[in-house]
């Protein structure tokens, strides 16, 4: 099979978007997760163990409220803000084409063709509803499970094994 192709857009939106980027950020690679809860741990061990006045109590209810804070907020907001102001062609109908060579992402609407080599891509996972191709820690590409046919979801799996370095690439589904 020399090339697969389907219609799709480049980027997830809305709420699958908000799911894609926070296990990105937080489950993918849990440091930040675990670092905004540690105190919060540690502030209940401490006031379990009766270190507490009025100044503790007043620390911990900060510990406390720093997970909720990067959670609902300062997360909520990050991502509302990237919807708003991301590019639209990221959200515009796109033809991806697995070639032998690379992925191709041909946007007409806005002039627009990318190309992502194979031998760029160092993990691929199998999340969420998209196949999603990293390069070192950034991730490159995504493509939309559901918007491929019932045969191309079976063969696209054993494409992309077939086409990655094996030797340089996690295949991780």
């Amino acid at each position: 099979m020399n090339e697969l192709k389907y219609n799709t857009t480049l980027k997830a939106s809305g709420k699958e978007y908000e799911k894609i980027v926070f296990w990105n950020r937080f489950l993918r690679n849990p440091i930040e997760l675990i670092l905004s809860w540690i105190p919060a741990v540690i502030s209940i061990v401490l006031m379990s163990m009766g270190y507490i006045s009025y100044f503790t109590g007043a620390l911990y209810a900060g510990c406390w409220l720093y997970p909720i804070y990067i959670f609902a907020f300062q997360f909520k907001n990050s991502v509302s803000y990237h919807l708003k102001h991301r590019d639209p062609s990221e959200e515009a109908p796109c033809i991806i084409s697995l070639t032998n060579e690379c992925i191709i992402a041909d946007i007409p609407s806005f002039e627009i063709v990318e190309t992502y080599q194979w031998s760029d891509f160092t993990v691929i996972y199998k999340k969420l509803g998209y196949y999603m191709f990293f390069g070192s820690k950034k991730m490159i590409v995504m493509l939309r499970i559901a918007d491929m046919s019932e045969e191309q979801q079976q063969t696209i799996p054993e494409y992309i094994k077939s086409h990655v370095d094996m030797n340089k690439c996690k295949v991780l589904f």
